[in-house]
């Protein structure tokens, strides 16, 4: 029975995968992910397995095929960072699993910024019941894993909701592609702008240096 990786590919762009990724990724059977994570390696022509949205289906996928071919699963960011690895856990014991971490979306927008992230909370809105005003107030600041639901001017207008009218956003759209975008403002400007689904936010009192 073979181990299944579970390989984190960074932020999206391929100059931010590390090589121990790429080599798993090069040396699998069976390349499992989603969508625009398998795009990304199209090149390399390996077979594939679209994850969409049914971890139970995904599971059982990955439990059969592993009998005879190593399958690597690609995932964005960092394995262990509110992603699959949480959810493999659960299924199989650990000696099962090899896990090669990734470049999360935090580190790279951290980078960008220039600024230490060790003193700020580090978040998901993805599904999650997260108490921000807890958070804000225990932290320096937060950063924030959005979705569809809860994008930046949702956030934003949570933040004018309850006071912190003053406390600076720094949105990240589409980290690591060429359409890449980082926008810093007030909750009262980011609750004007439009981004794309794909973002991470900061949050931190203004003049933090």
């Amino acid at each position: 029975m073979n181990k299944v990786c579970i390989a984190g590919i960074g932020p999206g762009s391929l100059a931010y995968v590390t090589p121990a990724a790429l080599e798993a990724i090069q040396n699998c059977d069976l390349l499992v992910g989603g969508k625009r994570n398998l795009d990304s390696f199209r090149h390399l022509e390996k077979e594939t397995y679209e994850f969409k949205s049914s971890l139970e289906d995904l599971y059982l996928f990955v439990e059969r095929e592993r009998c005879q071919r190593r399958i690597c699963v690609i995932v964005s960011g960092d394995p262990g960072f509110f992603s699959l690895l949480d959810f493999f856990l659960k299924k199989l014991e650990k000696d099962a699993l090899e896990v090669i971490p990734g470049i999360s979306s935090f580190q790279y927008l951290f980078a960008k910024m220039a600024k230490p992230w060790k003193d700020f909370a580090l978040c998901s809105m993805h599904g999650r019941d997260t108490d921000l005003i807890q958070k804000l107030t225990e932290k320096d600041g937060v950063f924030l894993l959005t979705d569809r639901v809860n994008n930046p001017g949702i956030i934003a207008d949570f933040l004018l909701e309850h006071g912190f009218n003053d406390y600076v956003m720094t949105v990240g759209e589409n980290l690591s592609y060429p359409e890449e975008r980082i926008v810093s403002g007030k909750p009262k400007g980011i609750i004007k702008d439009h981004f794309s689904n794909l973002c991470v936010v900061v949050i931190e009192k203004d003049g933090m240096e």
